[in-house]
Order: C-alpha cells, then sequence, then structure tokens
C-alpha cells in the first residue's frame, strides 16, 4: 500500500487502452438511469476531484497486448459500475448512466513511448491518472501497461466513485487470471454495484429516521463529543479549519509476519483481535504524546456483507463512531479486548448509516474539516492470489492531494503488518504524526521502519 510519488515502476514501454469512439458514442445518448449516486458517491462528486486508487502487478514473459486488452475488456464488462457514469442534469444535480455489457468496446490508444527513467515514467503515469480518473468524466479509469523485453507492469486506474480497496485486490486477481486465458465464466459471480446503490437508496428512504430515534441520539452525542463535528486527529497539528496543506505520507512496515502472528495470539489470548490491538496502540501512542487517554475516531467497515458483493467493483464502505478509552490500557494486546468491546458498539451504531444519520440531525452538526480522524484496516491475505502478490509485485497506490487532518491504514499481508499515514505536510504536523507512528511501532513491540524519505523499489526483477 503506497502512493503515486513512492511508487517506482522499472523503465519500458506504454500502453494504454481505452474505449473505442463507438462505445463513447453510446455514452453520450445514454438515457439517465434512475439509480442516483450512493452517499459515498455524493459525497465524492460534490468534492474536488483527484481522489483515484489504482493498482499494478508484473506479469512475466513478454507482453500479448491483444490478450491484454481482451482481458480488460473482459474486466470492464463484468462490473457494471465500470460501465457506470455521472454527467451534469443542472440543478438536480449529477445523474447516472450504464451502458450494457456488450456495447462496450477497448481499443490499443497508445503504443511505442518508452520513459528511460523511473521519473519520467511516474511523472506520465501521475498525469494519466488524474486526467483518466475523474468523477464527472466517462469512462473514468486507466488500463495501461509498460512493457518490457522479460515481461510488464499492469496498471489500471480508477475514480474513487468505483473502487475501494478490497476492489483493488479484486482487479488484480481478476485481471491476471483473464490475461493467462482463465475464462470469465469460471471466475466467481460478480454483483452490481450500481444495484447496491439501489438497494440503499431503497433503504434510505423507506423509513428515514428522525432525531428521536435512539441510534441517531447516540450518533449525535458522538459528534457532540467531538465538538458538534466530525474527529479530528488529537494532538496539535496547527491547521485552523478551512485551510489545507500538500499531502504528506509515511508508510512503514510495523511488524514481520512472525511477528504479526505473535501479536494476535496475544491479542486473541486477551480476548481482542489484530484490529483491535492495533486500535488500543493507537490510542496509547497518543495519550504518550499527550492527547487525552478517551479519544474519538471514526472506523471505515466494508458493506459487502452479501456473497454477491464479495468479488464486485464499487464502493462498499461505511464509518462507525468509536470511542477509545485506554484508562487502564499499559499494553496493546492486553488492552484489545476493552477495545473490541467499544469496537462492537461502534459497530451497532454503524447499522444506521452515516448517509441517514446526518440529514436527521440538522443544525446540530456542522463540517468544519474536508478529512476526518479515521484508522482503517484491511487484510489482504484473504483475497484470492494473496499468496502470490510478492511474487507480482503487486501495489496499491493511492493519489496525492491536499490533507487537513490525520489518517492512517493499517494493512496485514503474508509478509507483515504495516502502516501508511496520510497528513498535512507541513512543519508543524509533520513531526507530530511521525512521532505518532513512531510511538505506535514502539509498543507493539519493536521499532517501525519507516520509509519516510524512501520510495517502494522497482517492480522488474522482483
Amino acid at each position: 500500500m503506497t502512493t503515486i510519488d513512492r511508487f517506482v515502476p522499472a523503465s519500458g514501454r506504454v500502453v494504454e487502452f481505452a474505449t473505442s469512439a463507438a462505445t463513447l458514442a453510446v455514452a453520450e445518448g445514454a438515457p439517465a438511469s434512475p439509480v442516483p449516486p450512493s452517499f459515498n458517491q455524493r459525497f465524492h462528486l460534490a468534492g474536488a476531484p483527484g481522489h483515484w486508487l489504482a493498482c499494478a502487478f508484473d506479469i512475466r514473459g513478454p507482453v500479448d497486448t491483444e490478450a491484454l486488452r481482451t482481458a480488460f475488456e473482459t474486466f470492464a464488462g463484468r462490473h457494471e459500475t465500470l460501465r457506470s457514469g455521472f454527467r451534469s442534469a443542472g440543478s438536480a444535480g449529477p445523474e447516472r448512466f450504464v451502458l450494457p455489457a456488450e456495447k462496450l468496446e477497448l481499443v490499443m490508444v497508445r503504443d511505442g513511448e518508452t520513459y528511460a527513467t523511473a521519473e519520467e515514467l511516474r511523472t506520465w503515469l501521475r498525469n494519466r491518472l488524474a486526467a483518466n480518473c475523474r468523477p464527472m468524466s466517462w469512462p473514468s479509469y486507466l488500463f495501461a501497461a509498460i512493457l518490457r523485453p522479460d515481461g510488464g507492469t499492469v496498471v489500471c486506474g480508477f475514480d474513487h466513485c468505483d473502487a475501494d480497496g478490497y476492489s483493488l485486490a479484486v482487479a488484480v486477481h481478476e485481471l491476471h487470471e483473464l490475461y493467462t486465458g482463465r475464462p470469465a465464466s469460471s471466475l466467481p459471480p460478480t454483483g452490481s454495484f450500481v444495484d447496491y446503490c439501489a438497494l440503499e437508496q431503497e433503504q434510505s428512504s423507506s423509513s428515514p429516521p428522525d432525531f428521536t430515534d435512539p441510534l441517531v441520539q447516540s450518533w449525535s452525542s458522538f459528534f457532540a463529543d467531538c465538538d458538534g463535528t466530525t474527529p479530528s486527529f488529537p494532538l496539535p497539528l496547527g491547521m485552523p479549519p478551512g485551510e489545507r496543506a500538500p499531502q504528506g505520507t509515511d508508510v512503514r512496515r510495523l511488524l514481520d509476519s512472525d511477528a504479526t502472528d505473535e501479536f494476535e495470539r496475544r491479542c486473541r489470548a486477551a480476548g481482542g483481535s489484530v484490529f483491535t490491538g492495533l486500535l488500543t496502540a493507537l490510542g496509547l501512542a497518543a495519550h504518550r504524546l499527550g492527547a487525552d487517554k478517551v479519544i474519538r475516531l471514526l472506523v471505515p467497515l466494508h458493506t459487502r456483507h452479501e456473497e454477491r458483493w464479495q468479488h464486485a467493483m464499487g464502493w462498499f464502505t461505511t464509518v462507525a463512531p468509536l470511542t477509545l478509552d485506554v484508562s487502564d490500557a499499559t499494553d496493546p494486546a492486553e488492552g484489545s479486548s476493552r477495545t473490541r468491546a467499544a469496537f462492537r458498539k461502534a459497530r451497532a451504531l454503524a447499522e444506521l448509516p452515516v448517509a441517514q444519520v446526518l440529514p436527521a440531525l440538522g443544525d446540530s452538526f456542522r463540517r468544519t474539516r474536508t478529512d476526518v480522524f479515521m484508522a482503517s484496516y484491511i487484510d489482504y491475505r484473504r483475497f484470492p492470489g494473496s499468496a502470490t502478490h510478492l511474487a507480482r509485485r503487486a501495489h496499491h497506490i493511492s493519489s496525492v492531494t491536499v490533507a487537513d487532518d490525520a489518517q492512517f491504514w493499517f494493512s496485514r499481508t503474508h509478509e507483515g503488518l504495516f502502516l501508511r499515514s496520510r497528513y498535512p505536510a507541513t512543519a508543524a504536523a509533520e513531526p507530530i504524526v511521525l512521532s505518532f507512528a513512531d510511538a505506535v511501532g514502539v509498543l507493539l513491540g519493536r521499532p517501525s521502519t519507516p520509509s519516510r524519505g524512501r520510495r517502494s523499489e522497482p517492480t522488474a526483477g522482483r
């Protein structure tokens, strides 16, 4: 899990695939869909563009560009959100349109440009991702590859409207399988994220809660404890409300595989889990640096509870409001049980999605920052093909934009436990966040290994 400014692809010849002129014509005349944007999509569409997600992985041997084009085309045809776009409908806001799978055709639009250095290639890739992965343009994704005599690197990026972290693992697996000749019919069936958006709309409009609802009251109390807004990082970052700074990023391994297994054993023995142990470490680290022993944050949760969503591309997430109390904790593993109980309460509140909560809160809630203090966890080992991620040099790549608060992503792979931090890259904020990440590593039992000034290694020959 890294960011585009740290991704170092090996040099090579670039090829790119895009929708044909015939497909674009169909998209231009496609009728409006009755399915509105999801809550996450509405929020994203209303904000500044630039938040995209991408994945990259290596393939061995001379690349068959026609087989790769077919793999991309089949992949996009399987996932309706990639055949769905948004366009302006005037005062009514963005409206959705959807293309039938049989109308989707990809063609090679770029072939032959060679970039001699990783810096030149990364600049090209960053510019192409920014140009293609935009919420109000279609297609809102990039399909490309970097070719070398002995293999290549497949790169695909998606506007956040169409993908979350789980989606990237789905894309890496499916695209590799399709490219190497596996029939699409043998892949797991996938539901449509457009259908998910329709279901979300139906559920939110059938019985909207009001301020008297007990769950709304609990959400309201949580926001009230955050001064009537979303939670902020509990240490001073020097960012007044309304101001944003260029994004800073820190990526580090916290524990190797064996140490992660041992941490999990200790957490489970105490009645917790790896994630609740990490949350406890987060609270303890903040307290060591001067924060209160009670802090509040949002925890992203996936909503892929039905089988049909397990292998789907889309933005299947909500958030849970967590009040984290480390008053009695001295060790992350030992304190993980109490945090687990708090997390269960937060997850119960998330049964009423924040999309339905905010309208019921009215003027009692106000948004003062663009970002929110949050901590996410994803275990990539659970995905098909994860055992080959290292050999294939699989990457989860995020865009780099601006920030006004600190956010944290824990990820577990077969190689260990990692932390990516996102924060305002200011003289005041950066040392605070890096000291915080250092403290998390120490609490887990060993100093973590940051890559603050280092970038990820080239993908060739690994």
